[in-house]
């Protein structure tokens, strides 16, 4: 054996160096892990001060135009009782305070048996906002509210006179004006005689629409989906994005329909007068979330605001980047420790052997761990919503953006997939049923049905099979099959996933028609339970993950030569999404496996013994790679062909690797024969490149994975 073949590597420049890269590896491991965490806790930080300053403000203003309203009739009923205001004359002064204060609803003067006039039992002056804004009155007792007021629903409603009499000044419980088609809140509080200033002569009432507290709400940057909402004393909704539980439900019965414990008791604590704030899990979307509740002391009632915590955190995946990251400067440490360690300096086989071994089990472990955060990375396209207060505070921001004269008309819309297919990898051909409920309200001309406008092709199903009224509404259902053009991407393949879009649009453009999901139809709708997808519908070779609803914003110009369309512009659009995954095990039978054969058989092919000056080796090597190649071709081939490829997967990297290595494989054994001097090959019998063989082959690979799933 010579001298060059057996030669020491340098030792002690090595060593330094190792250890010096390798305490800078750590340090920076250390300081880009601190970075991280303190990133999050800044940002998340930010936004839960943002949102905690917005619930105090609409606190303050909440309970600030509370206190203007009871103002208004704690004056006017001190004017009363002191004698300044005449009784012959309040007419005058109620409608002169309801031109004053465009916010109050209603005001009224109620007296006492005989207060008014000595000649008349009952006596009552109430000056209201008619549904048309117009002032109106009504002058004299309806029925009689002297009458103690009934338990139950069928005695009579006196309440509202009663109690500010018998404990003083008092908000009494929302209630919903019919004619005028608005939640008011009314406030009470007694007058008394002149000639007697501790007997009462009536109570004044003043009411207060809570839609000025909506347009509160409304205001709030909540995000797209976060909302808020004012309780009463005893847990009622004032307010609220779902109309249906205003006036008609409490937080407790929500809290215990939804099995929230914390909820009912952060509202309790809030009613009690304490602030709360709760960080907790969506129980639909199960996405984290803050709910807050302030007291709005004046009336005894709270403010509720809730905001998706993922609306306020960084992108997903720029939070992927930054894990691996860390990873990498983690890893880079491991392997120029291990090299210290083992004494890699010292040249010796087994140490070196030792750290390229470890250093491609570190890179093969890491391209796992990037691969699986990249598929199970959240996809965000549009605005997602899973229930009924998401969408309506969606709608809502939208409408206050749009400032339209008219409120757009709301469609409820289902979807029921019962079969699904990828005929092409640029198209998916859906069957099922779609359904519309049309309430009563909306006028005929306007037109049932809506509109796929990703169709492709001639042939497609589209039947009504069912009409029908029921609960104040024609619900229409149609059976439909389609072949829908779809986005897909097959640059991650095996990893590479395929979100089926249904776009669904209204079938009348000529009105200002807004689709909504129809949560009532469907039993579960927590997107990994696949609401609207039959539980007997596969895919080959597909995962089905999660299924939603979400409404994305158009992007086209033209109005379609409707004059209408500039008014309100265009809608948001609904869409129904069916999430799913490529099965990776058949890709890794079919085309991974036999990579990874072949890398190994060239790399048993370097550790052959070639023998100088023998120009046989040269052809026996040439025979070798050329086999291994036209394997390589074909699998290749067929891959390319299997999922339409346009661009480079990911999966043709390890390909194009392995022509590489094929070339270099051949190379390296036309210097063993012809250059047996180089050092390179020369060196300890070729044993510098067998020893990067797979350090090289895994780092391109983790540089491919990396461009491909995280920095490109």
């Amino acid at each position: 054996m010579t001298n060059a073949q057996t030669a020491p590597l340098p030792r002690r420049p090595i060593r330094f160096a190792l250890i010096v890269l390798a305490a800078a590896a750590l340090v920076l491991t250390i300081l880009l892990t601190i970075s991280y965490i303190l990133d999050r806790q800044q940002l998340e930080q930010s936004a839960l001060g943002n949102a905690r300053s917005q619930a105090e403000a609409a606190a303050q203003q909440i309970d600030s135009a509370f206190i203007d309203v009871k103002a208004i009739a704690d004056a006017l009923a001190n004017d009363l009782s002191d004698g300044s205001q005449p009784f012959s004359e309040i007419d005058g002064r109620l409608h002169a305070e309801m031109v004053a204060h465009p916010d109050v609803d209603g005001l009224a003067i109620t007296f006492e048996p005989f207060a008014y006039d000595p000649d008349e039992r009952l006596y009552q002056e109430y000056v209201f906002k008619q549904a048309d804004g117009t002032i109106g009155s009504l002058v004299g007792a309806s029925y009689d509210y002297s009458a103690p007021p009934g338990d139950g629903p069928d005695g009579p409603q006196t309440q509202w006179y009663h109690d500010p009499l018998e404990q003083g000044a008092i908000w009494n419980e929302p209630f919903l004006a019919t004619g005028a088609g608005k939640v008011l809140i009314e406030y009470g509080v007694p007058f008394y005689r002149v000639d007697d200033p501790t007997t009462p002569a009536g109570v004044v009432t003043i009411d207060y629409s809570l839609q000025d507290m909506r347009h509160l709400m409304n205001s709030l940057e909540l995000g797209a989906t976060g909302y808020g909402f004012v309780l009463s004393s005893n847990g009622t909704f004032l307010t609220h994005p779902v109309p249906e539980l205003v006036v008609q439900t409490s937080i407790f019965d929500l809290a215990d329909s939804l099995h929230d414990d914390a909820l009912g008791d952060g509202a309790q604590q809030a009613l009690n007068g304490e602030h709360v704030m709760l960080d907790g899990i969506d129980q639909i979307t199960k996405h984290g979330s803050w709910t807050f509740f302030e007291p709005l002391p004046d009336t005894g009632w709270a403010l509720g605001i809730v905001t998706n915590k993922s609306e306020f955190m960084l992108h997903p995946r720029r939070t992927m980047r930054e894990q691996v990251t860390i990873a990498l400067a983690g890893t880079a440490f491991l392997v120029l420790a291990l090299a210290v360690v083992l004494r890699a300096d010292q040249g010796s086989g087994r140490s070196l052997w030792a750290v390229s071994g470890s250093f491609s089990l570190l890179g093969i472990l890491l391209i796992i761990v990037v691969c699986y955060l990249a598929t199970s990375l959240e996809r965000r396209e549009g605005v997602q919503v899973a229930d009924y207060s998401a969408v309506q505070s969606y709608l809502e921001n939208y409408t206050s953006q749009t400032e339209t004269s008219t409120p757009p008309i709301t469609i409820p819309t289902g979807v029921f997939v019962q079969a699904i297919e990828f005929p092409d990898p640029t198209s998916v051909t859906v069957n099922g049923y779609i359904w519309q409920r049309y309430d009563t309200s909306i006028d005929d001309s306007v037109l049932r049905g809506f509109a796929l406008p990703q169709t492709t092709g001639e042939e497609y199903t589209l039947n009504e099979v069912q009409r029908q009224q029921q609960d104040g509404a024609e619900t229409i259902i149609w059976y439909f099959g389609v072949t829908l053009r779809q986005g897909f991407n097959p640059v991650w393949f095996p990893f590479d996933n395929r979100d089926i879009a249904i776009r669904i649009t209204p079938q009348d453009l000529s009105s200002h028609i807004i689709l909504t999901p129809d949560f009532d139809s469907y039993g579960l709708i927590n997107p990994l339970l696949l609401p609207g997808v039959d539980p007997a519908v596969s895919v080959n070779n597909w995962n089905i993950e999660s299924s939603s609803f979400s409404y994305q914003q158009s992007n086209y110009n033209p109005s379609f030569g409707l004059a209408n369309q500039s008014e309100f512009g265009h809608a948001p659009e609904l869409y129904f999404t069916i999430n799913t995954q490529r099965n990776f095990l058949g890709p890794f039978i079919a085309y991974l496996l036999p990579g990874i054969v072949i890398a190994l058989m060239l790399f048993a092919f370097l550790l052959y013994e070639g023998k100088p000056d023998e120009s046989e080796e040269i052809v026996t090597t040439l025979n070798y790679t050329a086999a291994l190649f036209f394997v390589i071709a074909i699998t290749h081939t067929a891959l390319r062909d299997n999922i339409g490829a346009v661009g480079i997967t990911y999966m043709e990297h390890l390909y194009i690797l392995l022509y590489i290595v094929i070339i270099v494989v051949a190379v390296n054994t036309f210097l063993i024969v012809k250059r047996s001097n180089m050092p390179i090959v020369h060196y300890r019998n070729n044993l510098i490149v067998k020893v990067l063989y797979w350090p090289a082959f895994v780092g391109v690979l983790l540089i491919s994975t990396l461009l491909v799933f995280v920095y490109g």
